[in-house]
């Protein structure tokens, strides 16, 4: 099976990542020579996918599905006319994206079905979170102390854009990916969100401090979800624990990045091969399994003065990126690492049996990245 993944950034890594795992071979079709994805990816091909240029339609047509890993709604368009006009085989719900792109549409959506959602200004008290309705992730969010800030801040704003005010809630946040088409759909291995202060994910966990009764009501949240916006493909939602109850953070109709990759490693479970399961029409090929696993990944910046755990959005400054196992002892390791190089960045990937395990693996990579900058980056540090 060939897999054509358009878009070698974060989602284009994550859905290299899980092709090589799951013995799919990838195209990857990107604008940019030297993209994030680019050194994952078993073919690299440099097309602006808008000027749907003849050789890119031919080199799509030897995929046996193409997954859009972008949020560009020019080449989404693209991709659309292009796959309707010569019958290739789109993995995107245009329709559920359209729906779940707009955190407006979304949110009004599952307040009008009952979803438990955070309550939206004027309702509820200070402190506020705003971001803008149409971005996903941690991009453009703020928090906003006051009612008096808020109501400045929606006044300078304006109608430059559309903008969504919710209260904030304190509390863990956990996600949860949704594969299938109606009346057919599958959840997998809750994670947990960790957050740095800019609110980009720094870190992804599993198995998560829940109860199994949050676990069982988080996954019907998450059928009702796709069912609600008739997904045909993957989605994952995201929650915060207000005090016991999982209320609705988001939902983005679109392969994420991060998780499928603790779900692959705590559970087996691969999610590029079971959406490619049901867009080729097997319908979930592949039982369910859960390996049991503890896993944790997250991302760190390296210098030959420190090191700094970062949010996602650090790895988009990284050049293309290799898999390598036992890099500084870890399981494995997304990063741009060279000898030559002053600075680096990784995307640190361990599992293991127990917490405890787990934990000792994590103390002994943060004591490896220490001396590895304390000795100004000894070779020695580096493998094994």
């Amino acid at each position: 099976m060939k897999i054509a993944i358009i878009g070698g950034r974060l989602q284009g890594t994550e859905a290299a990542y899980l092709a090589k795992k799951a013995g799919i071979k990838s195209l990857l079709i990107d604008k940019k020579e030297n993209s994030l994805a680019s050194g994952l990816s078993d073919e690299v091909a440099i097309f602006d996918v808008r000027k749907k240029e003849p050789a890119l339609i031919e080199l799509l047509k030897t995929a046996d599905f193409i997954l859009p890993c972008l949020e560009n709604r020019e080449v989404h368009a693209a991709l659309k006319e292009m796959a309707e006009e010569h019958h290739l085989n789109l993995a995107f719900d245009f329709p559920a994206y359209e729906i779940s792109s707009s955190k407006l549409k979304s949110d009004r959506l599952m307040e009008e079905s009952g979803v438990p959602v955070p309550l939206h200004y004027p309702k509820g008290k200070s402190p506020y979170i705003v971001k803008p309705s149409g971005e996903s992730g941690s991009e453009g969010v703020r928090r906003l102390e006051t009612e008096e800030a808020l109501k400045d801040f929606l006044e300078k704003v304006g109608t430059s854009g559309e903008w969504v005010a919710q209260e904030f809630l304190e509390g863990p946040s956990y996600s949860i990916e949704v594969i299938g088409v109606p009346g057919n759909y599958r959840t997998y291995t809750v994670t947990q969100i960790h957050m740095d202060p800019e609110y980009d994910c720094c870190r992804v966990t599993a198995p998560c401090p829940i109860t199994e009764e949050q676990r069982t009501g988080f996954e019907k949240i998450g059928c009702r979800l796709a069912e609600m916006v008739q997904l045909h493909g993957i989605m994952d939602v995201e929650v915060i624990d207000d005090n016991g109850v999982f209320k609705v953070l988001e939902i983005d109709a679109r392969i994420p990045s991060q998780t499928p990759t603790v779900v692959y490693h705590a559970s087996g479970m691969n999610l590029l091969q079971e959406l490619a399961d049901i867009i080729t029409g097997k319908q979930f090929d592949s039982p369910q399994r859960d390996w049991g696993k503890v896993c944790s990944y997250e991302h760190y910046m390296v210098s030959n003065i420190g090191f700094l755990p970062g949010g996602e959005h650090i790895m988009c400054d990284a050049g293309p990126l290799k898999l390598m196992p036992g890099f500084f002892g870890a399981d494995e390791v997304l990063t741009d690492y060279s000898p030559e190089k002053d600075l680096w960045y990784g995307t640190f990937i361990q599992w293991a049996d127990t917490e405890e395990e787990l934990a000792d693996k994590r103390n002994r990579l943060i004591r490896r990245l220490e001396d590895f900058v304390s000795a100004d980056g000894p070779e020695s540090e580096v493998m094994g």
